[in-house]
């Protein structure tokens, strides 16, 4: 039966991992992608995956495949049915609002397919004999979850949409759940699944929530970690996710050959490795200008998975190694359920890794200090957990805890200046990528005056030591300044105010990086400004910007809100006169959901029938087709625009109103007839087909500005 159920169960793999990140997706949009939000959505998910585990493990399958089938089929139509079910909740989750929404909405929606995802491992195992088997299946499943994460990124998302991918996934699960119940009559010759009852020890299943609880917590950290070095594109973020499930999956196989006296070894070999990983980190940056002189732009994320294998330093591996291990404790214990319990330990363990390295671990402890809580926290696990008699206590614990201090102590100082000034998005710009070279960029001619791992990101403030200038640096990827970006930062506050024509307009800013756009309105004449941030970290690193944006954060008439944008216009609420939007990037993941058509349709539903729209648009590293495709995405929402280039080459807005007065402080490159001329007939850039988010990328090193702006004047040509 194993060979049968093998390909079977990669394809439950991949469809889970492709139905997760949809879905994700999908309720971020939906309730707001703030860090607390967020996690809570993927901590619901893990939760039903968990105790689905534990309910499966109790059920006695009559049909084993066959009911493993039908959990697969149940899945694949609640993906065919989730954009209805998403449409008849979302209003309540509005309603709510915030973490209460986002959690109703979770549970509404997320908790029932993780149910069945959760269940079908055990339901799958209770057609086998021996435990070993079912290691064997859970490693074939996390490698079908490895191909899903990398298929889901780089093909299917592009190619077919969100929803076309999320139907891709039904597919693969439907198939999965056909095969199986074509396998009841071969099953049905086989001697009924042996009962049993009882729990695994105490210490076996604490094991196997602290190594599952320990491995998220650290994908969280290196998920970072990944932004910071390679970016945080749909791709990088993908890779991390691959390299991961890739150690887990070789770790579960090498667990199954093992047995069972490897769950203490591998819960401390995951500790200290992942902490000599961190040994990696001060050099991961020269490995990417190293791989960058060797193989280019176009091996950059191979580079970038390589590097990340490297500050993994194989504790995925030893996770799996645990899991594996834990499953054959007990051989008398029926396969389904030992698979159930183990399963719903490790993965109720990761809901709370997940959740406290997300929420409370990073802004605390930062990066490292999470890596280092976890390292400690799984070899002392591994050294005096109570094992059953067949795991012998090791005599040297005193010798392990003290190899984790001294690692611990040896372990490099973090370096965050050689993350905060983010080589990966210059790299292109280097004649010379030495070693020596990478330090004299991260540290020569400017000093570090605040960085912090906040919930979303990493924020990081410079000053230059000569200049004086002082940039914002969000995961690496510079957003605000006082030398260059000025131009745009003033002009995006006082351009609409003056178009406006108002007296004492309110306005909404979305995005506050420095704040000098917010004071500007403000000095413009706007009577007051609503600034919605998403990373408190953001917020905190503003006032060191006190100089140039008038001490924003004791104006009485800014209100600093940390909140998901997209979220704050869903909600009922006052029209704004004036609406500014200036997100990071659209390349970046998460920062793309600001340029689509539905997000400009939540802004024009929150202006004044008069109301004035400003959104930044970026030139640089921007493929020609895509910044065509926003401004068709922006004048099909917004027809009466204009657009100024207030750095050309580098940065345009383009600014909705009903008219433009005569005394601006610039006059526009194109009106609305040249917008549509420039436009032409380039896709539009929606939350279903969001190919921007997939395309731009691939751009990144590439000097588009130019390109772009001389599409710009032929198209302010007659």
């Amino acid at each position: 039966m194993l060979p049968r159920l093998l390909p079977l169960l990669a394809l439950s793999g991949a469809a889970a991992l492709t139905c997760e990140s949809v879905w994700l997706r999908r309720l971020a949009l939906a309730t707001g992608s703030a860090g607390i939000a967020a996690t809570l959505t993927l901590a619901v998910y893990m939760a039903g995956l968990g105790i689905g585990g534990v309910i499966g493990g109790r059920v006695r399958w009559r049909q084993p495949p066959a009911g493993y089938g039908v959990l697969e089929l149940l899945a694949a139509g609640w993906a065919i049915l989730f954009p209805l079910l998403l449409q008849l909740t979302a209003p309540l989750a509005l309603q709510l609002e915030g973490i209460v929404g986002a959690g109703v909405i979770a549970v509404l929606l997320l908790l029932p397919p993780a149910l069945l995802h959760g269940a079908t491992l055990p339901a799958a195992a209770a057609s086998l004999e021996r435990p070993d088997q079912v290691a064997g299946l859970y490693a074939v499943n996390t490698l079908g979850a490895v191909a899903g994460s990398l298929l889901a990124a780089f093909l299917f998302m592009p190619a077919a949409g969100v929803r076309g991918t999320e139907l891709i996934a039904a597919a693969l699960g439907a198939a999965a759940g056909i095969g199986a119940i074509q396998l009841r009559r071969e099953a049905a010759d086989a001697p009924p699944p042996r009962a049993g009852s009882g729990w695994l020890p105490a210490g076996v299943l604490l094991a196997a929530a602290v190594a599952g609880g320990g491995a998220m917590a650290l994908e969280v950290v290196w998920s970072r970690l990944a932004a910071l070095l390679i970016g945080g594109s749909v791709y990088g973020m993908a890779i991390v996710l691959a390299v991961f499930l890739a150690g887990v999956a070789l770790g579960a196989e090498w667990g199954r050959r093992v047995g069972s006296r490897a769950v203490r070894p591998g819960l401390a070999a995951l500790g200290l490795l992942a902490l000599a990983g961190t040994l990696a980190w001060r050099f991961l940056p020269h490995g990417l200008g190293v791989a960058w002189t060797i193989l280019g732009a176009d091996g950059q994320l191979l580079s970038g998975a390589i590097l990340m294998a490297m500050a993994m330093f194989g504790a995925p591996v030893a996770s799996g190694v645990v899991f594996s291990a834990c499953l054959q404790v007990s051989p008398s214990m029926p396969p389904a359920r030992a698979a159930g319990q183990v399963l719903g330990a490790n993965t109720l363990g990761a809901v709370l890794g997940v959740s406290l390295a997300g929420l409370f671990g990073m802004p605390a402890l930062g990066i490292r200090g999470v890596v280092i809580l976890v390292s400690v926290l799984c070899v002392l696990c591994a050294a005096f957990l109570p094992m059953p008699h067949d795991q012998p206590r090791p005599p040297i614990q005193v010798a392990v805890v003290g190899a984790l201090l001294g690692l611990a102590l040896l372990t490099p100082r973090w370096d965050p200046a050689l993350y905060a000034v983010g080589l990966y998005n210059r790299i292109n710009e280097f004649v010379d990528l030495s070693p020596r070279a990478v330090e004299r960029f991260a540290h020569d001619g400017w000093t570090l005056e605040f960085y912090e791992d906040g919930r979303t990101a990493s924020v990081a403030i410079g000053r230059g030591t000569k200049s004086g200038n002082i940039w914002l640096s969000i995961n690496g990827k510079v957003d605000a300044s006082t030398g260059a970006d000025m131009p745009t930062q003033q002009l995006s506050g006082r351009l609409p105010v003056a178009i406006s024509g108002r007296a004492d307009p309110e306005a909404l800013v979305v995005g506050l990086a420095s704040g000098v756009t917010a004071y500007e309105a403000l000095a413009s004449g706007a009577s007051a400004v609503t600034v919605v941030e998403l990373e408190p970290a953001v917020v905190r690193a503003s006032r060191a910007f006190a100089d140039v944006n008038g001490d924003l954060h004791n104006n009485p008439r800014a209100d600093v809100r940390v909140d998901d944008a997209r979220a704050y216009l869903a909600r009922p609420g006052r029209p704004f006169p004036i609406i500014i939007s200036e997100p990071s990037n659209p390349w970046l993941t998460g920062v793309s959901n600001l340029f689509t058509h539905e997000y400009w349709r939540l802004a024009r539903g929150r202006l004044t029938d008069d109301g004035v729209f400003c959104q930044w648009l970026q030139l640089y590293t921007l493929p020609p087709q895509a910044m065509r495709s926003l401004v068709r995405t922006f004048i099909d929402v917004f027809p009466q625009s204009w657009l100024f280039e207030s750095i050309p080459g580098a940065d345009a807005l383009l600014i909705a109103a009903p008219s433009l007065p005569q005394d601006l402080p610039i006059k526009p490159t194109l009106g609305p007839e040249q917008l549509r001329r420039l436009a032409g007939a380039a896709p539009r850039n929606t939350d279903d087909q969001p190919w921007i988010e997939f395309e731009a990328p691939r751009w990144l090193h590439q000097p588009t500005g130019k390109l772009n702006q001389q599409l710009i004047e032929a198209a302010a040509q007659p």
